[in-house]
Order: C-alpha cells, then structure tokens, then sequence
C-alpha cells in the first residue's frame, strides 16, 4: 500500500480555456481517480478558476488557485508553501522547463519528485561550443533538473536530447491515448446540427485560428479543389471549427474565395470531437513541428481519413496511404491533390479511415497512457503497483518508450 500525501498538477490557463488543456486536465482526472483508491490527493493548480473545471466535474482531482508560473520569486514561494502545506511527493508541471532553480527548493519543501510533460511544439536550436557544454554540465546539476521528463513523441524526445541535451535516462516518451468511437451513428445527427445535405461531401478541420496552424493554406487548397469539381454528388463543404488570433484575416481570406459559399465557420465548439464522424475527410496542415497533433488522433480515432502534414510527431501516428495521407508543410498543391483524390474516392477514404481507427486501438489506448505516467507518479508515494513498476522497468506496451539517443 502507498504512503497518503498529495499530487501537485499545474495547469498553465485558467480553468475551462479548452483546446488542448481539456484532454490535458482529464489526464489529471483519470490520474487522481487511481491516486484517491491509495488514499492520495490530487490537486491542480490553476491561475484563475472563474468557473469550475469542467474536465474535472465528477473526478478525484480539487482545483485550487495558485500563481504557479515560476516567473516571480513570489510563485516560487507560494508553489513551496503549497507543498509544505498539503504534504504533496510529486509535483507534475506541464510545458514548463526541464531544469529550473526553483526544482531545487520544491524538493527542499518536500516533494520528492518533480516532473514534466512536455507537449510542447516547435523547433529548437542546438547549442554549439561553450553554450552547449555549459547546458550539458547545468543539466546533470543535482536538484535543478526533472527526475522525469515526459514527452508526447519521439519526435519532442530528440529535440529535448540533442538541443535540452538532457539525460536519455530522464526521457520517457508517452504517447496521448483515445478511446475510439465504436460506430458512426452520430454522423446524420452532426450533419443535422450543421444543416448540410447528406448528398455533400464534408471536410473538416478543428484547431485554433494561428498561422502556425496552416488553415489559410487549407483554405486555398479547398478553393482549387471546388473550382475543379466535375463529380455529379453535390460539392464538397469545408467545415472550419476553430477561433483565435488570425480568425479575421481567415475570414477575409474566405471573402475573397470563388468557394465562399462552401465555407463554414463554427467557431470553437467544445463537443467538436462529436461532429468528427460527419466528416468524409479530415485535415491538419500545420506548417511547423507539431509535438503530436491531437486534433489528427481525435479524426483518427473516429474512423475518418485524415490528410496530415508531415512535421514533428505526426509520421510517428500516420502510416501514408494506410492510415491516412502525408503531405508536405505548406504544399498547396499537394495539399488540393490529396483532398481530390480521397473525395473523388469514398471507398479510399473509408479504407484509411478504418486503418486510422485499428492504429488507435492498437497503439493509442488512454489505458497505455494512464498506465504509463502513473508508473512514474506513484513511485513518489512509498511502493507503487508492482504491475506499473514493471511496466516502467521493462517499458512494455506501446504507448511507454525510455529515451536511448546519444
């Protein structure tokens, strides 16, 4: 049986911002709901809580307040009283350094280990001569650097080696897991609530509204394909579920479409993953190194065929023409090739679809993932499962891989 005391999460936005930190925070869910069976809080922080979290409604987990940045000496201090406070072990931060300070004085006010997970996308420099030695030695500083980094890909596992240079012994790759939609009975319903005839084929793409996303490369490419269309079913919708700081540029562009009209913008909606099954085709075109692309396991795992760009973490989920469609960043070309070829071609599509969904049963399970981090987090409290800890030490399941680049 594990010791009693407490788990710290971090959340980074206050609470109910959506996107991403929904499935971030219900990871912290499904974690605390095991903790609490070991007699083991879990609380999670959050900068401001205006409402309460909805992805923790009905789980172990309790939010609380907390400037938990480490960007004041006052966060530092107010994370540590925390600590002290609430006799927490782990601290779980999400997207925060791999080596910080501030780690030093969390392990003197008792937590016994610290960890990150890094989702985090984009790429980084590497460092050269002097900077590079010194990032070496400041990485191996006892106390300043995580105990475990989590990294959502072994894409995010190089970059943190070969550019954080931090120790491969530290890294642990996880990939994100999803349950996957058992049927597709729910796609009339979507198409309803959209107010789209069944005879129209539907492309979709659901992510936030910046540039880094390529949805403006998304919108060409669709315009090309609808000026092209010859195929007697009706022509083809796009359907846009997004917001966020370039939506009016993305609106003008629409404006200036011939395929204007075959345009739809929802807005954000939080239940977008239950619209997913309406779509024949969806899209993610990111132009830069995505971590892991959730938004292509959410399609995946909902059976649809997914055209993905090839950058960061997405050839680690998408196998081409097996489990989707790889094209390359900002290739608009490619991009109208692709999206005619799976829309001219239901059956193909529904073939990838079927193949994305079998990927995500087999390598994407929330089971694989949950099994994962806790084999790291209840190692913290006492003796954790013997099950995890083997798990952990032989690294089984497809979902848990330990860092080995040099």
């Amino acid at each position: 049986m594990v010791e009693a005391g407490a788990l710290l999460c971090v959340a980074n936005y206050s609470a109910n911002t959506g996107y991403a930190w929904d499935f971030i925070e219900s990871l912290y869910a499904r974690v605390a709901d095991h903790l609490a069976e070991h007699g083991i809080r879990t609380l999670v922080a959050y900068p401001a809580i205006p409402m309460p979290p909805r992805s923790l409604e009905g789980s172990a987990a309790e939010a609380i307040a907390l400037d938990a940045s480490l960007a004041t000496s006052d966060s530092v201090r107010a994370i540590a009283d925390t600590i002290r406070r609430e006799n927490v072990r782990v601290v779980y931060l999400t997207d925060r350094p791999a080596r910080c300070r501030a780690y030093l004085r969390f392990r003197r006010a008792g937590a016994r280990l610290v960890l990150v997970h890094d989702h985090s996308s984009g790429e980084r420099t590497r460092p050269r001569g002097f900077m590079r030695i010194a990032k070496w030695l400041l990485a191996r500083l006892p106390g300043i650097t995580v105990d475990t980094l989590f990294v959502v890909s072994d894409y995010v596992a190089r970059r943190q080696i070969e550019t954080g240079l931090i120790p491969p012994s530290r890294v642990v790759r996880v990939w994100h897991g999803l349950a996957v939609n058992a049927s597709d009975a729910s796609a009339g319903l979507a198409r309803q609530l959209l107010g789209v005839a069944t005879d129209r084929p539907i492309v979709m793409c659901a992510c936030r509204a910046t540039p880094e996303k390529g949805v403006a490369h998304l919108l060409r490419a669709f315009d090309r394909v609808v000026q092209e269309w010859r195929l007697p079913r009706g022509r083809p919708l796009l359907v846009y579920i997004g917001d966020g700081p370039q939506m009016a540029e993305l609106r003008a562009l629409r404006e200036s479409l011939s395929a204007r009209d075959d345009v739809l913008f929802t807005g954000h909606r939080p239940e977008a993953r239950t619209i997913l099954p309406c779509a024949d085709v969806c899209v993610v075109p990111s132009v830069w190194q995505e971590a892991f692309g959730l938004s292509v396991l959410e399609a995946m795992a909902s059976g649809r065929a997914v055209i993905a760009t090839s950058v960061g973490g997405i050839p680690e989920m998408i196998e081409h023409d097996r489990t989707g469609l790889l094209v390359p960043p900002g290739d608009e070309s490619a991009l109208t090739g692709a999206l005619t070829a799976l829309l001219e071609n239901p059956q193909r599509a529904m073939r990838l679809g079927t193949g994305a969904r079998l990927q995500v049963v087999q390598r994407f399970t929330p089971e694989a993932q949950i099994g994962a981090l806790l084999a790291v987090i209840e190692s913290g409290f006492g003796n954790p499962c013997q099950a995890r800890q083997a798990t952990a030490v032989g690294l089984a399941g497809p979902g848990l891989r330990r860092a080995t680049l040099q």
